[in-house]
């Protein structure tokens, strides 16, 4: 059974090309007891990331320079053994949120967002990824 402790433990990755943003989405959640939240502005990194720590959660910023939130989904799509790509995706174009939803991420936040509902987004996500999580290693169990 997934509890508080398991969710404030989840692996959490923020991206953004813009330092101060990555910065204060992690100030955010750390102030709100999440303690394993990594950050990087360099959305090249974010595969070899997620590929080093399976994050149970990465906050992304759909519009970035060089490579956009749209390649960074298709990157990790490679990475994922089970097709669900733990994706938060964060924007402030209308047509940038379908989209992302369309390449797979499982939910967005438009910008400005507010805390509450970050909050209240990143929970909900990372307890329904910790329950597939959880009933994956049960079939494998079984």
């Amino acid at each position: 059974m997934i509890d508080a402790t398991d969710i404030l433990a989840a692996r959490i990755l923020v991206v953004d090309d813009d330092a101060d943003a990555a910065q204060t989405l992690s100030q955010l959640l750390t102030t709100h007891g999440y303690h394993a939240v990594t950050m990087t502005t360099v959305p090249q990194d974010v595969r070899e990331l997620h590929r080093s720590y399976d994050f149970d959660l990465i906050l992304l910023d759909v519009q970035m320079p060089g490579m956009d939130g749209f390649q960074v989904m298709e990157a990790l799509k490679e990475l994922e053994r089970d097709s669900y790509l733990p994706v938060l995706a964060i924007t402030g174009s209308a047509g940038h949120r379908m989209e992302a939803l369309k390449r797979g991420a499982r939910d967005f936040l438009r910008k400005p967002f507010d805390a509450e509902e970050l909050l209240l987004r990143v929970r909900n996500m990372i307890e329904v990824r910790l329950l597939y999580k959880e009933l994956a290693l049960d079939a494998v169990r079984s």
